[in-house]
């Protein structure tokens, strides 16, 4: 992997953590016009329907109503955001018009059907990787589609984004911003105004440096959870080389696991916050030594185990990396679990997944590195309840 001259000037230090973090990155029926209520689900035996919607995209997040998803092309390549009904099925391309600064890294729906963008300096790079995973910045864009407004600050992976609006109307956000060689899981609100935006009370929650001494290591925001007490991030422990989710208490600080497997895990919650959705290695590598990592990319994996001292990092790297995921309801004590799809020992990658505001359906995406799994790949949506 190359870097770029910002990476250079940052040290080995944080090139090292910049090259874990990109790679780490790397989880129908019709609408209503308003909000659906949360209906009891039993997602562990409820009846389950996946389609397909596109041929192709990736990354997608709901719309507060549940019609729309947005999207991007690609999880390793910025490129334009997309939005498609998924009652119509029609898309649209929400950053095509900017020009040189349409390409997005990630983009998601605040509440009120704006959108969050996660994207190199200025929007500029096409490549996905130029930048770095600790180049990328934080934008708002109103959903009219105006030149989006910089919130100046940068940010790594995925995002917790409130449900509603505080009584200000601003919303609550958490995301991983680069800090002193390492990362910081920060909240804020932001605020907007139709026109432009604002990030205000932003708050530190959990630091990590490289070499830090317990179990977590650098933090990947996921969900406000327990009451939007605590918000859910997924880390990897050093000690174990495995990939967990854990929770900080807004209030006190207190960091702790949520669940353990031994597997490499990922996982979104489902709004009673009773069930997750999980994305695990457990069918690309049920045993392996490494199971907890495999999932990353080979040179990662390999940046690991030089720093526990593994003898041969590179050999062992290259037989127990870049393994697929498959999609998971599971129990959040971690105790049962539904396989929801299985393409991941075939070669194929089920990733990328979120569940809708009312948690009847699913979306995420399928993709075929090899082309010889025989899964097709593109954007998907699963239905609970279905017939």
């Amino acid at each position: 992997m190359t870097h770029s001259i910002a990476d250079r000037k940052r040290g080995p230090a944080a090139r090292l953590l910049s090259v874990a973090l990109l790679a780490a990155a790397l989880p129908l029926s019709s609408a209503s016009a308003t909000p659906d209520k949360h209906v009891e689900i039993d997602y562990l035996n409820a009846p389950f329907r996946q389609e397909r919607l596109l041929d192709w995209g990736n990354r997608p997040d709901w719309s507060h109503y549940g019609r729309k998803l947005v999207f991007t092309k690609d999880d390793l390549h910025d490129g334009p955001a997309y939005e498609i009904d998924v009652v119509t099925r029609k898309v649209r391309c929400l950053t095509c018009a900017l020009g040189k600064n349409q390409f997005v890294t990630r983009i998601f729906y605040l509440p009120d059907d704006s959108y969050l963008i996660e994207a190199s300096p200025n929007m500029e790079s096409g490549s996905g990787g130029s930048h770095g995973a600790m180049g990328t910045q934080l934008f708002w864009m109103s959903k009219t589609l105006s030149k989006p407004t910089a919130l100046g600050t940068g940010a790594m992976g995925d995002i917790a984004i409130a449900s509603v609006a505080n009584a200000d109307g601003s919303f609550n956000i958490s995301w991983a911003r680069p800090n002193n060689d390492g990362l910081q899981l920060v909240m804020a609100k932001l605020h907007h105004d139709g026109r432009t935006a604002r990030l205000a009370d932003i708050r530190g929650l959990y630091d990590y440096r490289l070499g830090q001494p317990g179990e977590p290591s650098f933090p990947e925001a996921y969900e406000f959870m327990d009451d939007s007490k605590s918000v859910l991030f997924w880390t990897v422990e050093m000690k174990t080389l495995n990939g967990e989710m854990y929770k900080v208490d807004i209030a006190t600080g207190e960091v702790s696991r949520v669940y353990a497997t031994p597997s490499h895990n990922e996982t979104h919650l489902f709004p009673d916050e009773r069930y997750g959705l999980e994305e695990s290695n457990s069918h690309s590598d049920p045993d392996g030594p490494y199971r907890g990592v495999s999932a990353l990319s080979r040179g990662v994996v390999e940046m690991f185990l030089k720093m526990r001292g593994e003898k041969d990092a590179a050999t062992l790297a290259a037989a127990n990396s870049e393994v697929g995921f498959d999609i998971f309801v599971i129990t959040m004590d971690g105790t049962s679990r539904r396989a929801l799809t299985n393409v991941s020992a075939s070669g194929a990658q089920a990733h990328q997944s979120v569940v809708s505001p009312d948690g009847r359906r699913i979306a995420f995406a399928i993709k075929d590195p090899t082309g010889k799994s025989g899964h097709a790949a593109g954007l998907y949506i699963g239905t609970f309840g279905a017939k």
